[in-house]
């Protein structure tokens, strides 16, 4: 849920009945299993959606950036978190009780249903990332990329998901988050991005993958 799908005074209704917290480069803003419901409306920064997967290991499903809401499902159905959030460099959010968010939700009923499609998509792209994991793995890390670049292509600011650069759209993501999201292991991710770098697909930097071709890469 992006900040520009709000109003700014719905926006600042938001922060009105919520409390600022900042969290550090790895910090939990919570944990899967957890109870309690709150919503987390993204100040600044970047969060990953993790999820336990095979041997305990941490399997990221998704990014969250500036202006998007994260814990909506909990705070409405009062189950436990289906996913942790974890900060990816600093973060700034605020933190709105479920009960809070659901006086927000009927109050605002233009902002409830713009939050419940924005829900609706998230479900989409997750199952739509779950279906591609069929595929072979080039296939599948092309399209994780493109999704991703499709997600940020409005993104400027550093610690957002994705920055335009000169040369393309820079995707703040190691090589390890890209194969844990595709399910594979870090060689083999590593060794598909060295082909798309032959081909000039993408640049790989320090903590990051920058898209030179989406239209090459999305026709993969």
């Amino acid at each position: 849920m992006s900040v520009r799908d709000l109003s700014e005074s719905e926006w600042g209704d938001i922060r009105l009945v919520g409390r600022v917290r900042h969290y550090s480069d790895g910090a939990y803003l919570d944990k899967e299993g957890s109870v309690g419901g709150a919503v987390f409306a993204i100040e600044s920064g970047l969060v990953c959606i993790t999820l336990v997967g095979e041997g305990g290991t941490q399997q990221l499903i998704g990014h969250r950036k500036a202006g998007d809401l994260i814990g909506e499902m909990s705070a409405l159905d009062g189950l436990p978190r289906s996913a942790s959030m974890v900060a990816k460099g600093p973060v700034v959010a605020v933190v709105v009780s479920s009960e809070d968010f659901r006086l927000f939700l009927s109050s605002h009923p233009e902002a409830a249903l713009r939050i419940m499609q924005s829900m609706a998509r998230r479900i989409r792209q997750a199952a739509t990332m779950y279906v591609s994991r069929g595929g072979s793995l080039s296939s599948r890390i092309a399209s994780t990329l493109i999704a991703l670049v499709a997600d940020g292509q409005t993104v400027s600011k550093a610690n957002d998901l994705a920055t335009r650069t000169e040369r393309g759209i820079e995707l703040s993501l190691t090589q390890q988050e890209l194969a844990n999201w595709v399910g594979a292991s870090r060689e083999a991710t590593a060794r598909v991005l060295a082909q798309f770098r032959s081909e000039e697909l993408i640049e790989t930097r320090r903590g990051g993958i920058v898209v030179l071709s989406p239209d090459e890469l999305a026709a993969l």
